[in-house]
Parts: C-alpha cells; structure tokens; sequence
C-alpha cells in the first residue's frame, strides 16, 4: 500500500485532467447539449435534460450567441432552492438550446408556474411574463401556466427565463425559487387547453368545497337576519361572521388555486379573512360558555384583538414593502408573523375555562371539535414561523393525510373544518332552543304578573257621592312601575270620604311590578288604621325601606272630604294640577330612601266643578323622534287648556311615550246628594 504523503505527489503531474474531469460531471458545468426533438404536430412535448443555469442579471443572457458553456446546469423540473441554492433570493437566469425538426405549423411553449416573477425569451427577442420585476415589483402564485408563440417548425434557438425571486418571508422555506416543473413545446392551441384541462380537473376536485361554501354562506346569512331580529342574541352575530368569513376563505382559497393571484392580494385577503374567523370564533364561544359576561374576559378578549389587529396591519404593511425586504424587516416579519400564528391558543383557554366553568355535556362536543381545530392550526401555523431561519420543513403526509372518496379527496382541514361547522350549529341550535324555553317560561310569568297587576287596578269602582274621577293607566311594557288606588273610607255622619294614592316605582318590568304589589298590599293595609296622608307615607316608607333593592318609589295621597276640603302629603312624586296650574307643596324624599323620613301634609279646598289632576312622570319623559324629552314647559302649557285625562295621556303618546303614563283628575260635583255623581275610572293597558 502506497503511503497517503508519498501518493499526492504522485498525483499532481495528472491535476489538470482530475479537474477538466469533474467540471465534465453534471450539475457543475455541464455540456449544454440541446433539446432536440421531433415536431410534435398537434401534440406537445416536455422540454427534458438540464438546463443553463446562472446566478444574477444581465440582458446580453438572453442573446441565442451567448457562450453560457461555463454556467452550472440544473434540472427544469424542480426549483433551485432544492437543488443547489437553497434560500437564494434575487435575479437568476434559465437557458436552454432547443432543435425542433420537421415542417409543420406554428409552435408554442408552456411555461408553467414559476417562482416568482419571470421573462421569457427566445433567441433574444422577449415574448412576455408573469408579475413586474423590480423598482414596483409584483408577482402572482399558482396559475397552471402560460402559454408563449416561438412561431413555425422548424425551431433552432435558444429558450432563455429571467426569474427574480422575492426575499423570503418568515414563513417562506428555502426551497423555492425558479421553475418548479419543466416547460413544455408544441402546439399552441393544445398547449393552451392545457390550463384549461388542469383548471377542470381542479374545479371538479373542488366541488365538494364549493358546495360547503355554498352551505356555509346560506347559513351565515340566515344567522345574520336572525341577529337583526333579535339584536340581543350576539350568538347570531358571531355565527354569522364565523360562517361568512369560512365562506370567505373557501372562496378565496379556490379563486388563488384555479385564477391565480398577487402575492400581495392573496396575503391581505388571506390575513384578513383569518382574522375575523378568529375573532368571531373566539367570541361565538365565550358566549356560548357565559364568558362574555365577564368584565376581565371582555377586557382581555379587546385586547387580544387589538393586538392581532395590530400585529396583521403591520405585517400587511411590510409586505407592501417587500421587495426591497433586508433584515430588519425580515425580523419584524417574524415578531408579527408570531402573533397571528400563536393567537389560537386563545381559543384552547377559552375552551378549558369555559368547560371548567360550565359543567354541561350538551357543550363537551363543540369543546372537543373547537380543541382539536384549534391544536391543528396551532401546530400548522406555529410550524411556518421562522421558517426562513430554522428550515423545518413541515411533513404534510402526516399532518394532512388525504382520505379519499371517489373522485374528491378530503384532507384534515377540510374534516375539521365540516366538524367544527356541524358541531357549532347543533350547539347553537340546542342552546336556543333551551333559550327559548327560557323565554317562554319568563313569558308566561309575565303573563301572570300582568293579570295579578290588572286585579291591583279599580276596574269596578265604588259610589262615592260627590265626586267625579276619571283615570288613564297605560303601562309602557306588559307589566309597569305606575300604580293608583281609590279607597273609600265609608260614611262619617252621612259624609263620604275617599283615600287617593298614586305614584311610581323606579324601573321596569317585574321588579317594578312586584314593588308595587307591595306598595298596594301596604296601603289597603294602613287604609284601615289611618286617614292621615302623611302618615300613610310615613309607614309605607318605613315598609319599603330594603325592600327595594336600590330602588324607590314616589308617592302622593290625597283625602277627600265633603265639601271640596283635600289634604294633600307628597313624597317626591309630581305635584298635582289645579286649575291649569301646579300647586306648590313642600319637598319631600322619595319612599325607600331615607329612614326618618317625615312627611308633611297641606289642606285646600275644592270649588264646586274645580278638577285636580295628578299625573306620573311617564308624560314629562316622553320622546320625541329626535330623543328630545316632552318636559315641563310643554306639560305647562298642556294644562292651561284644561284637558281631559285621555287628551293629556295622547298627547304624551304621540309625542313619543317611553316610561308608564298615568293621569287621574278629582272633580267636586255640584250636587253632592245626586245620585249620578260617582267614581269614574277607566284604565287602558298596553297592548288592549
């Protein structure tokens, strides 16, 4: 055996053969042998063999003269990143001789897709592109190729590509660039259906997904008119959104497959569109756990959106600005690439605190279907950060298996998507349906409050010789807050008497109306032990006292006696109306408030004919279109003219009613010993 140090000099004398050797070994610098074939006639043939490959740029490349002997070759049929200049971005140059024998028609060339913008040229003379090079550079992604005329067999010349890959992106692998599958030559009207048949086959494959968006877009429409509707329900809102914006990015998504577009346009509507199907997602599912009432969860769930917002603008912004890319941007690029792709483990703690909290099965499927969706485009998304930098190359064969079915292939996203799209709708179907048990049982427990509310009101009013009195009761809701009583208190020395109390508890609906069964349950009560107005406020302010929860009640009571004499205790209710005008009494709290609260009374008389008429706020607080409110100077000048109870509550309800209205007037008839002058009532109930 001959010795390692005593060979290599043996072997200089022979370098120079060793070197003329290997530059002879393809993929270093090859031969340039042409691409001879026969004319194809109306068929086509794939351009084989390797082709002339430099780095860099110069228009004189694209001359047929060109001696391109010393550049390296590389196959036509993969791109350069994967061959032998991975994460190359710039300008490179393809060429490749070409010898097409025989007679015949015209020829053409199908360039397929290319990454990422390109020229073509043949034996100098340029027959057109994809995208625009740089200064203003755009380019597109994924078209099925384009078709170039080189003119009439036979063909002898040289086929030259300018290429100019964009700098790589945070979630752009290093094997790209150039072509990615080899060019092919024959005729032009066969080479041109070639798209078209690819574009057939690809809407055929993609049937199946044109009709799930279709099924998506109907139902997110649907979802929305029930929102309108019912502006309470956010559950539609966010459905409606989720299921649009799947639309969306269905319809996006097979526009960029079978059309092409900008690597701009595709990224902005890419972006977006996941954007708001994240959002809403996120949203649609805090409220069906009961989140969304949370101030921490708003105030987090506000925040992450900014952010993602924020993170997307900005991204959007560097692409815009990418072609002249350097490191700074790229770096950005992956801090804001970062944030959109980590937001979906928002949507696991939503999920695992949502279950935590609501311990209902009706919601484990939807909490499933959303955990294993989310951990998905956790992994897919996460795994493309900073790809331009670590050169994982993600293993789709395991993440994405296809599962076929006839024809159609189904991959993981498309089963996920389908079973987060039937689980969410089950869910919110079973959730308002239960919803609207809910409605109907508070419904019917409205109803019943109504009824017990009507039996509180003089319907059947008592004789009360002397006087005339009229009401109006009209309840802005089913049930309302405004509340009368008509007592008579019997004949004292052939003398009839009545109590008279009206008022209004703060609120609405069946707070303010169980507060005023206790109010009327109270003064029936006190009716019997007491005559004096003021002290009947005075004890029902006491009974009233934490009963309220937080609310309150003002009152009036009147007594009437023979011969016009009226004592009059107010508590913080509207003073009552006498001739037209509004009689002066002392200020007083509302009942509820205030413990020791001592309430005064006032005595006047009433002329024979003379109406006092007492009223609620439901006519100061009316509405009008523009939210102007009715207020005193209109009631003001209202009363001078001396209405009926019924003109004063139209008047309020034409102006816009938006509380409960009741009006009552007393009136001293002229002949106390009439037997037609009697207690007069009418009440009118919404809805009636």
């Amino acid at each position: 055996m001959i010795p390692r140090k005593a060979l290599l000099p043996r072997l200089w004398p022979f370098a120079p053969a060793i070197l003329l050797a290997l530059l002879a070994v393809p993929g270093l610098h090859g031969s340039n042998e042409p691409f001879i074939a026969a004319n194809p006639g109306p068929g086509s043939v794939t351009i084989e063999g390797k082709w002339q490959f430099q780095l860099g740029d110069s228009l004189n490349w694209s001359n047929p003269s060109f001696d391109d002997s010393t550049w390296e070759q590389l196959d036509g049929d993969d791109t350069w990143g994967d061959q032998t200049h991975p994460g190359y971005t710039g300008f490179a140059w393809y060429r490749k001789h070409i010898q097409i024998g025989g007679r015949g028609g015209k020829l053409a060339v199908l360039i397929p897709p290319v990454d990422d913008a390109y020229e073509v040229y043949w034996n100098g003379h340029k027959l057109g592109g994809s995208g625009k090079f740089p200064p203003h550079a755009w380019w597109f992604r994924f078209k099925h190729g384009t078709v170039f005329g080189l003119g009439g067999a036979p063909l002898d010349g040289v086929l030259a590509l300018r290429v100019w890959q964009a700098p790589l992106s945070s979630d752009d692998g290093i094997w790209g660039g150039g072509l990615r599958a080899s060019p092919l030559i024959g005729s032009p009207a066969v080479l041109s259906m070639r798209p078209s048949f690819a574009q057939i086959k690809t809407e055929y494959i993609m049937l199946p997904r044109f009709i799930f968006a279709g099924a998506l877009f109907i139902t997110g429409v649907i979802a929305l008119l029930l929102y309108l509707r019912e502006r309470r329900n956010l559950v539609y809102l966010w459905l409606g959104l989720l299921l649009i914006s799947n639309f969306l990015w269905c319809i996006f998504g097979m526009s960029i497959v079978l059309f092409g577009m900008s690597n701009l346009a595709n990224i902005s509507q890419d972006g977006v569109v996941l954007a708001v199907q994240n959002i809403s997602l996120w949203m649609l599912l805090l409220t069906l756990f009961g989140l969304h009432r949370r101030p921490a969860w708003r105030r987090w769930s506000v925040a992450l959106i900014a952010v993602d917002l924020s993170a997307l603008a900005f991204d959007l912004t560097l692409k815009a600005l990418w072609e002249n890319a350097g490191t700074g941007m790229q770096a950005a690029d992956i801090a804001a690439s970062a944030i959109t792709a980590l937001t979906p483990i928002y949507l696991l703690v939503i999920v695992v605190v949502g279950v935590r909290r609501r311990a209902s099965r009706g919601l484990l499927p939807l909490a499933v279907a959303a955990t294993l969706y989310g951990i998905y485009n956790l992994v897919v998304n996460a795994s493309w950060v900073g790809i331009r930098y670590t050169h994982f190359r993600l293993p789709w064969s395991h993440l994405n298996p296809a599962i076929p079915l006839g024809p159609y292939v189904f991959g993981i996203p498309a089963i996920l998507n389908t079973m987060l799209f039937l689980v969410l709708l089950f869910t919110v179907a079973r959730e308002q349906a239960r919803e609207r048990r809910r409605q109907m049982h508070i419904e019917s427990e409205i109803a019943s409050a109504h009824e017990v509310q009507d039996l509180l009101i003089p319907s059947d009013p008592p004789v009360i010789p002397g006087f005339a009195i009229t009401s109006v009761y009209k309840p802005a809701a089913e049930v309302g807050g405004d509340f009368y009583q008509v007592i008579p208190l019997g004949e004292l020395e052939d003398e009839p008497r009545a109590l008279i109390v009206l008022g209004d508890v703060s609120g609405k609906g069946l707070k303010a109306a169980m507060t005023v069964s206790l109010i009327v349950g109270t003064v029936r009560t006190l009716a019997e032990f007491t005559n004096d107005p003021a002290e009947i406020l005075t004890r029902l302010n006491q009974r009233l006292l934490g009963r309220t929860r937080g609310g309150f009640a003002t009152c009036i009571a009147l007594l009437l006696e023979p011969g016009g004499r009226t004592t009059i205790a107010n508590a913080g209710h509207l003073a009552p109306f006498r001739a037209g005008r509004e009689i002066d009494l002392p200020g007083s709290l509302p009942l509820g408030l205030a413990p020791d609260e001592r309430y005064e009374s006032i005595t006047m008389h009433l002329e024979a004919g003379e109406t006092l008429t007492l009223l609620t706020d439901g006519v100061l607080e009316a509405r009008g279109p523009k939210g102007e409110l009715y207020g005193y100077e209109r009631l003001s000048t209202l009363m001078q003219a001396r209405p009926t109870v019924r003109q004063v509550v139209e008047a309020a309800c034409s102006f816009g009613q938006d509380d409960d209205i009741t009006v009552l007037s007393v009136a001293l008839t002229a002949d106390t010993e009439s037997p037609d002058a009697r207690l007069e009532l009418s009440a009118q109930i919404a809805g009636q």
